[in-house]
C-alpha cells in the first residue's frame, strides 16, 4: 500500500515539473459496504492526463482495489490507460467518450487458502461528463461501461467477472481534476 502512495505522489510531482495548462491530475475514491451480504469494497485511483487539444485527451489511472466478503478477499493493483474524445461542449459542461484498457492484477484469498494470483483485463468504452467549476477544478462522472472483460478463476471469485455487454447500472464513478 505504501508503494502505491509513493507511486501516486511521484506521478503528481513529475507532472508538476512539466506543468502547463494542458496537464491535469485527479482521481476518484470509493468505499461501499453491502450489509446483507457482509461485503466491503474500496478503490482509490489517482489519475494523470494530458489534453492534446480541445477534442482529444490521453491519461491513465493507477490505483488500488480491495474487496472482502465473508469468505473471499482480494487486493489488486489497478491500471487504466485511456484516450478521451470530447464531442460536445456548452459553457462549463463537456460530454466525452473514453476508450481504455482496464487491468487489475492482485491476489485472492478464499477461506484459509492463501493467495491465488488474480488477473482481470477489459477493453471498454465509457461515456462521461465534465463540469468545469473554474479554470483549475473540474468534476467528472463516467456513466457505464461498454466492452468485454477477461478474468481468471481467482479474479472471478473476487467478483471481477468475464463477459461482454453494456453496464449502466453498476458502473458509475465520480471524480475531480485539477488543471495546471
Amino acid at each position: 500500500m505504501k508503494k502505491l502512495f509513493i507511486l501516486a505522489a511521484s506521478a503528481l510531482i513529475s507532472t508538476s515539473a512539466f506543468a502547463e495548462s494542458k496537464w491535469y491530475v485527479g482521481g476518484s475514491v470509493g468505499v461501499w459496504h453491502y450489509e446483507t451480504a457482509d461485503a466491503t469494497s474500496a478503490t482509490i485511483t489517482p489519475e494523470v492526463g494530458f489534453n492534446l487539444n480541445d477534442k482529444w485527451t490521453v491519461g491513465t489511472s493507477i490505483g488500488y482495489r480491495y474487496s472482502d466478503t465473508s469468505n473471499t478477499s482480494n487486493n489488486s493493483f489497478v491500471f487504466y490507460p485511456y484516450a478521451r474524445f470530447n464531442y460536445f461542449r456548452a459553457g462549463i459542461v463537456s460530454l466525452f467518450v473514453e476508450g481504455g484498457l482496464d487491468m487489475k492484477f492482485g491476489r485472492t484469498d478464499i477461506g484459509d487458502h492463501d493467495g491465488d494470483p488474480s488477473a482481470f483485463c477489459g477493453i471498454c468504452i465509457k461515456p462521461g461528463v465534465t463540469v468545469a467549476l473554474n479554470d483549475k477544478f473540474s468534476l467528472v462522472a463516467k456513466l457505464g461501461d461498454f466492452g468485454f472483460h477477461l478474468a481468471n478463476d481467482a479474479a472471478e471469485a473476487a467478483g471481477m467477472h468475464k463477459g461482454y455487454g453494456l453496464d449502466l447500472h453498476n458502473n458509475v464513478s465520480f471524480g475531480f481534476y485539477y488543471n495546471f
